[in-house]
């Protein structure tokens, strides 16, 4: 029952760390370029942030119905807390044109 739990934590730390890096990649790109291109990176690099973080919490031997399908550790938690802030520093300030 326990294992539920940990789904759960996971799959809530995967989809804010998904949707905040959408919002941050959108409202960078959003000054500079076209909004559908805007939202289209943005898409396409949390698709990739969401994929990351998944495969950071899968258990090093997985195999389908063998074990347990999430591995909740403090280090996955940390890198990507340390991912989410390392792209809020760099879209937050980045360099503007002016």
């Amino acid at each position: 029952m326990e294992a539920n739990y940990d789904k759960i934590i996971v799959l809530i730390i995967v989809l804010i760390a998904a949707i905040s890096t959408w919002k941050m990649v959108k409202d960078f790109y959003i000054t500079k370029l076209h909004k559908v291109f805007a939202h289209l990176i943005a898409v396409a690099t949390s698709s990739f942030m969401l994929l990351s973080t998944m495969f950071l919490f899968m258990p090093k031997n997985y195999q389908r119905g063998a074990g347990p399908d999430v591995e909740l550790s403090f280090m996955s938690v940390f890198t990507v807390f340390v991912m989410v802030a390392v792209l809020y520093v760099f879209f937050k300030y980045a360099p503007q044109k002016k």
